[in-house]
């Protein structure tokens, strides 16, 4: 009995003598476990155990909300206010070749000296809004196919992003000058999962992106103009777009609905219409209502061409008061006596024009 125990004892023994005397980190290896193929620790080399590169993921920031009651300015430091004018003949075509001379400006009535004047046809940066909603998604899907037609407009200087909203906004592409990048954007439209429509929340969060871009900027606003659930009052927006510095260009498919589902001017169809007409007023924009898809690509390019040939004013006000509120202004178009201008095409004909700018701007607080 005893040299049985003896026997086994002795046997342990020399399975462990064993298991140390052979390769390193087999025996206290399990079953799921593959043979290290690292650098022993006894052949003197020092091993370093890498530090963890992948760091907790940075809690997400809230995007920063416009408050109403503290809108931006135009003003700079030295209250210059610059602001940028379309002047439009019948068709929409931008009218060239005016010059400084040409502009008298206005301050809530009194006559102010443009001291910036320039015309250069400058690189675009535009955010294409898209409402992206189940309740008319059969129209504005056949309208959404014509938006690719803009591709067609865009230079390789120009910067575009795009961003759909039904509940909230999402940034489907971020300012890019890729146009491949914005088709793909456009690509992922298909099948909206929500009836919400929060136009005047989605505008809002736009536009509060957009304000710390230099240059010319817009949003070309692809919707039908009805809000259903904003957290914003209509009121507010307006409050926003006119202290804002990006022209807006809805495009609403209001009318495109009525020729194909006629149902008469109902009361939230002419409310959509009157509030994008005021949006893009308030904004120095200009709001269209096609009746057909195929009005599109014309439009397209008719906002292109206003965007790229605009007259940029800038004088330093009379009042220099900075009491936060707003101030009116007004542009006509002079001759050298100050007598309304009177332009005509090379056939001699009269050119029936209209003005396109902003309302005026908020005074910097002191």
């Amino acid at each position: 009995m005893r040299s049985h125990r003896l026997q086994q004892v002795i046997l342990v023994l020399a399975a462990l003598l064993l298991c140390t005397s052979s390769t390193p980190g087999w025996c206290a290896q399990s079953n799921d476990q593959q043979p290290s193929t690292g650098p022993s620790p006894d052949v003197n080399e020092t091993v370093l155990i890498p530090k963890k590169t992948q760091s907790a993921p940075a809690p997400e920031k809230k995007p920063e909300r416009i408050n109403p009651d503290e809108v931006f300015t135009l003003s700079t430091s030295t209250n210059l206010v610059n602001i940028d004018v379309m002047v439009l003949d019948k068709e929409g075509n931008p009218v060239p070749s005016l010059g400084r001379k040409n502009f008298a400006v206005s301050d809530d009535g009194v006559p102010q000296t443009v001291s910036n004047f320039g015309t250069a046809d400058a690189p675009m940066t535009t955010c294409l809004l898209i409402e992206f909603s189940n309740k008319n998604w059969v129209y504005l899907y056949l309208a959404k196919k014509y938006s690719y037609d803009y591709l067609h407009y865009i230079q390789p200087k120009d910067w575009t992003a795009v961003v759909s909203f039904d509940l909230k906004p999402d940034i489907l592409a971020d300012f890019t000058q890729d146009r491949s990048e914005v088709a793909g954007a456009l690509n992922t439209l298909q099948f909206p999962l929500f009836s919400e429509i929060n136009l005047y929340d989605a505008l809002s969060f736009t536009l509060d992106r957009m304000k710390d871009v230099k240059g010319r900027k817009s949003i070309i606003l692809l919707c039908t103009g009805v809000d259903t659930f904003s957290k914003l009052t209509y009121d507010k927006i307006l409050k926003i777009v006119r202290s804002s510095d990006t022209t807006i260009y809805p495009i609403s498919i209001l009318e495109f609905m009525s020729v194909r589902s006629p149902r008469g001017d109902s009361l939230t169809t002419l409310q959509a219409r009157n509030a994008l007409d005021t949006i893009a007023k308030y904004s120095g924009g200009q709001a269209f209502f096609p009746r057909f898809e195929t009005e599109l690509p014309e439009i397209y390019q008719q906002i292109s061409g206003q965007l790229r040939l605009q007259y940029s004013l800038g004088f330093v006000p009379t009042n220099p008061a900075k009491d936060g509120k707003f101030h009116k202004l007004k542009i006509d178009l002079v001759d050298d006596q100050g007598n309304p201008l009177r332009i005509v095409n090379q056939k001699g004909k009269v050119v029936k024009y209209h003005i396109v700018s902003r309302e005026g701007y908020y005074a910097p607080k002191s």
